[in-house]
């Protein structure tokens, strides 16, 4: 049994299947597990790690295991040269090695979307013509942005995101206060009800901002802790970027579905009031705004577009 993860988690399919394949010694060589939350995943990975490597302390720090993370400013992960840290090229070297303590290799390449050309194609020969004794796992929140070569070479193992809560005292008020917001744009905007409406707008942003910084905060204190010491400061700065990230898209997620859950108790006790094209629309505006995240635009000046987008969308529906 694969040991040290909470209870939710370990009646996952991805869990159940995993640990049959280990059972019976037949775990494959790649394996892409994909989800919501970048953390969640790398809960499953560090505990699979552990069991492959036969180690009770952090899999993460065992000289079998090769990791690999986005870097510089466009966070991406690099084909790189042989000798370089962080790279493509030095992970399919490593990993080629006879392992340091004579058992299994493990290689994580983390949020696997920010491969490059040139780095996916160096994985996809490598996925190809495995080495022994070896297991590679691809985390990420996008694996449609992974090549079909890539996935299709892969045991592929969502994490549903119901597993995948909001560990924050706050958030389930915020998103009862977003409900109300989005009520009161239900019935109509006036005079008396504007100000209002603009005030809880900008205490929605601002409360938001803080929920995800105090999130990623305590997971980049863990995180970092891990992260191998030859990595550039350019590099750790690209993994605290990431995390950032990761907490701000899941919120983001956990609007959409808020948004959704909305519409239908609208359709419910008013048939035929909420037009086809209303959440739609809203749910491309927030997609919008997780593609600026992803181009680093302002989260603040992100979430405000959707906002803002919001407002007329709901306004409209009579």
């Amino acid at each position: 049994m694969i040991t040290n993860l909470p209870e939710a988690l370990r009646h996952t399919r991805a869990v159940e299947v995993l640990e049959r394949s280990l059972a019976h010694n037949r775990l494959g060589h790649g394996i892409l597990l994909h989800g919501e939350s970048l953390a969640t995943l790398e809960q499953i990975v560090r505990a699979i790690a552990a069991q492959l490597l036969e180690t009770k302390r952090d899999p993460l720090a065992h000289p079998d295991c090769f990791m690999l993370r986005p870097s510089g400013k466009a966070r991406l992960i690099r084909v790189g040269d042989s000798d370089e840290a962080n790279t493509m090229r030095q992970l399919v070297i490593n990993i080629q090695k006879t392992a340091n303590q004579g058992g299994r290799k493990v290689g994580i390449v983390f949020e696997a979307d920010r491969m490059n050309h040139q780095s996916a194609n160096a994985f996809l020969k490598t996925l190809e013509e495995p080495p022994a004794d070896t297991t590679l796992f691809l985390l990420t929140t996008r694996p449609y942005d992974l090549l079909d070569t890539i996935r299709s070479r892969c045991l592929n193992f969502r994490v549903p995101a119901a597993l995948e809560g909001i560990a924050h005292p706050d958030w389930t008020q915020w998103l009862a206060d977003y409900r109300a917001w989005l009520t009161r744009l239900i019935e109509g905007p006036n005079k008396q009800s504007i100000p209002h409406i603009l005030l809880a707008t900008y205490g929605l942003n601002v409360r938001f901002q803080q929920i995800s910084d105090e999130l990623a905060a305590g997971e980049w204190d863990r995180a970092k802790a891990t992260l191998p010491e030859q990595l550039s400061d350019k590099d750790v700065d690209a993994a605290k970027t990431g995390v950032f990230k990761t907490f701000r898209t899941q919120l983001l997620s956990e609007i959409e579905q808020a948004t959704a859950r909305f519409a239908r108790d609208l359709e419910k006790a008013n048939p035929g009031r909420l037009p086809a094209t209303a959440l739609q629309r809203a749910t491309e505006s927030l997609e919008k705004s997780v593609g600026l995240l992803e181009l680093n635009f302002n989260p603040a000046a992100a979430l405000e577009r959707f906002f803002l987008t919001s407002l007329r969308i709901w306004a409209a529906v009579r």
